[in-house]
């Protein structure tokens, strides 16, 4: 028992490295492109311009990244303004064919997440912006494809 749980352990982390790969290297080509302008109120205030900097490069990841892999950005974003966010799929793709109600599918699905925690991670490392990732399974029985993805900025 605690063998398999270590196994899982490192396939998840194998997972979350594999798309943190992914999510570095799709944003390295999408951003080549993009124009970073950001509007700082008041920019004598450090503080402010890297909370500007950090929601515009959530907002890039939310728009085009999300896009660019799952062909529909992110249903809702939720921040705190001091270096947390909350990114809402309500219809996560990956997750719409699990069965209902089952214990076992749950379980499957959060093992799954990994692999977008890491792309999210690496899309963000490239930003500039080193964070931690975690996910959060919102099924309530009904609908197996809502997912939020936590953001922690270190």
């Amino acid at each position: 028992e605690e063998a398999w749980t270590v196994a899982a352990e490192m396939a998840a982390a194998k997972l979350e490295r594999m798309g943190a790969a992914v999510g570095y290297r799709l944003t390295e080509r999408l951003a080549q492109s993009k124009t970073w302008t950001t509007t700082i109120t008041n920019a004598s205030d450090p503080a402010t311009a890297v909370a500007a900097q950090q929601l515009e490069a959530v907002k890039f990841l939310c728009k085009e990244v999300w896009l660019e892999i799952f062909s529909k950005q992110i249903d809702k974003l939720q921040t705190n303004h001091r270096g947390v966010f909350v990114l809402k799929d309500l219809n996560f793709l990956w997750l719409t064919k699990f069965p209902r109600n089952s214990e076992h599918s749950r379980v499957c699905a959060i093992r799954l997440l990994a692999f977008p925690c890491g792309i999210i991670r690496g899309s963000l490392a490239n930003l500039g912006i080193p964070s931690v990732v975690s996910c959060d399974f919102l099924a309530d029985g009904v609908n197996m494809a809502a997912c939020s993805f936590n953001i922690k900025v270190k």
